[in-house]
C-alpha cells in the first residue's frame, strides 16, 4: 500500500493526547475487552447498518474510521470503496490488536487497502485527506466537541462527508438506576473518585448550530431509538459492563466488584419490574454533515 494513509502514522504519535488524557484522568480504566464488547454485536451493528444504507460510496474514497474498535466497520467501508482505502484509529491497543487479527484473515487486495493504528482521534491533524470521516459510538467519550469537530472538518477534502453516531441514552432506566446506585452507601464511599452523573450528549439542535458555526454544510442531526430484546435485566448489565460500567467497576476493589454488579442487576429487576425478558430501548444521535465543496 502507498503512504496515502500517512495521517494514521501522525495519529500514532498522539496516544497521550486529549482523548487519552481524558480517559486516564477521569475514568482510570483498564483497556477495553473486545470479546465482551462484541457479545451484543448484532445490536451494536444496527446503527452502522442504518448509516451504510444511506451513505453513498463511489468506490475510490479515502476513509477514516475514528474510534474503530475491533475494525469490522472499517473493513466494510473499505470493501464498499473497492478502489479506495480505509484507516481505522482507536485509542485501545486491545481493540486494535483484535482488528489486526481480523485484517490478517482478509484477501490480499482488501487487506492491503485497510490500515489500523493506535491513536487519539481527538487530535487528528490531517488536512484535506479524507472523502469520508466515519465515527461510530466514540465521540461521546471525548470532551470539547467543537474543537474536535473543527479538526475533523479540516481533515475532509472539499465536498467530503462526515457521519457520526453517539449513544444518547442518558435518561433510560438502566443509566438512571446506575447513577442512583453509585450515590448510595457503601458504593458512594468506594466510588468517591467517580462522578456518578453522566455527561449527557447535547441534543441535535446544539450540534446543528455548532456544526454550522464551524463551517459544515448539509447538516442533518436526529435521534433514533433502537429496541433490543434482552433475555433479562442481567443482559442489560452485561451490555453496560463493556462500556458505561467500566469506570465504576475499575474503581472498585476487586473483591467488591461482583457485589456491585449483583446490586445493579437487582436494581434493574425492580426498575423494569421483571427478572425475565425485557426490551432495552436505546436512543442514539446521528450527525451528518459535509465540508463545502468551495
Amino acid at each position: 500500500m502507498s503512504d496515502s494513509l500517512g495521517a494514521g502514522k501522525r495519529l500514532e504519535r498522539h496516544t497521550v493526547g486529549t482523548y487519552a488524557a481524558f480517559e486516564a484522568e477521569i475514568f482510570e480504566m483498564s483497556d477495553w475487552e473486545p470479546e465482551l464488547y462484541n457479545r451484543f454485536g448484532r445490536y451494536r451493528a444496527e446503527p452502522v447498518e442504518q448509516i451504510l444504507a444511506r451513505l453513498p460510496i463511489s468506490g475510490d474514497e479515502r476513509i477514516a474510521d475514528l474510534g474503530c474498535g475491533t475494525g469490522e466497520h472499517t473493513i466494510e467501508l473499505a470493501r464498499r470503496a473497492s478502489r479506495g482505502e480505509a484507516l481505522g484509529v482507536d485509542l485501545s491497543p486491545a481493540m486494535i490488536d483484535a482488528a489486526q487479527k481480523t485484517k490478517a484473515t482478509l484477501a490480499g487486495d482488501l487487506r492491503d487497502r485497510v490500515v489500523f493504528r493506535v491513536g487519539d482521534i481527538a487530535t487528528l491533524d490531517s488536512e484535506r485527506e479524507y472523502a469520508i470521516i466515519f465515527s461510530n459510538a466514540a465521540l461521546q467519550w471525548i470532551p470539547k466537541h467543537r474543537e474536535v469537530l473543527g479538526r475533523w472538518l479540516r481533515a475532509l477534502v472539499p465536498g467530503g462527508r462526515m457521519v457520526i453516531q453517539m449513544p444518547a441514552n442518558d435518561r433510560e432506566t438502566a443509566k438512571a438506576a446506575l447513577s442512583d446506585l453509585a450515590r448510595e452507601e457503601p458504593w458512594r464511599a468506594l466510588l468517591s473518585g467517580i462522578d456518578a452523573s453522566f455527561r449527557e450528549v447535547p441534543p441535535p439542535a446544539r450540534y446543528r448550530q455548532m456544526l454550522g458555526e464551524i463551517g459544515f454544510s448539509e447538516i442533518d442531526c436526529y435521534y433514533h431509538t433502537f429496541h433490543h430484546p434482552m433475555q433479562s435485566p442481567a443482559e442489560v448489565v452485561e451490555w453496560y459492563r463493556a462500556t458505561g460500567l467500566r469506570p465504576f467497576v475499575s474503581a472498585l476493589p476487586e473483591d467488591r466488584r461482583t457485589a456491585f454488579l449483583d446490586s445493579y442487576r437487582q436494581r434493574l429487576e425492580r426498575a423494569y419490574g421483571t427478572s425475565g425478558a425485557v426490551v432495552f430501548d436505546f436512543k442514539r444521535l446521528f450527525i451528518w454533515a459535509r465540508r463545502p465543496a468551495v
